[in-house]
């Protein structure tokens, strides 16, 4: 019952911040601190998340840059979500594949 509140919550979390980073309010990119939020709850809880969320910083790479180079700002949570989904595997994966297949 815990890891369903949770999971719904950091759903819920990553919904308001994605409505909330382009929107036009005083504050610039207040939306990213609840997306951020809501990854960390998610990437924490969820296997099929954190593997997702790694997929998408080892193909957007300045995405994987940007959050490395901001994690000293960042609460502890969003650091070990960063650091637990870095795309380093992934790279080691492929590379493991060509040895593999030559």
């Amino acid at each position: 019952m815990r890891k369903i509140l949770l999971l719904s919550g950091g759903w819920c979390l990553v919904a308001v911040g994605i409505v909330l980073t382009p929107a036009p309010v005083p504050v610039p990119l207040i939306g990213v601190l609840p997306l951020l939020a809501g990854c960390a709850i998610l990437s924490r809880h969820s296997k099929g998340f954190r593997r997702g969320l790694q997929r998408l910083r080892h193909r957007w790479d300045f995405l994987s840059h940007w959050l490395e180079r901001m994690h000293h700002r960042f609460p502890v949570h969003v650091k070990t979500m960063i650091r637990r989904t870095r795309p380093h595997a992934l790279l080691r994966l492929a590379r493991m594949r060509l040895r593999h297949h030559a």
